[in-house]
C-alpha cells in the first residue's frame, strides 16, 4: 500500500454546486494567472453530483 495521501475533490449537488465551482476557478486562477491549473493537477480523484 502507498504511503501517498490521496487528494479527493467533492462537489455535491445543489445550488451552492455553481458557487463552489466559481471559487474553484478563481483559486487556481490566482495560483498562476497567466496560466491557471487544471483541477486534475492538485486532486488525485474527483466526483460529484448532478
Amino acid at each position: 500500500m502507498s504511503d501517498k495521501e490521496l487528494r479527493l475533490l467533492a462537489l455535491d449537488g445543489g445550488g451552492i454546486r455553481g458557487l463552489s465551482t466559481l471559487i474553484l476557478e478563481q483559486l487556481m486562477e490566482a495560483v498562476n494567472p497567466d496560466s491557471p491549473p487544471k483541477p486534475c493537477d492538485y486532486f488525485d480523484m474527483m466526483g460529484g453530483t448532478r
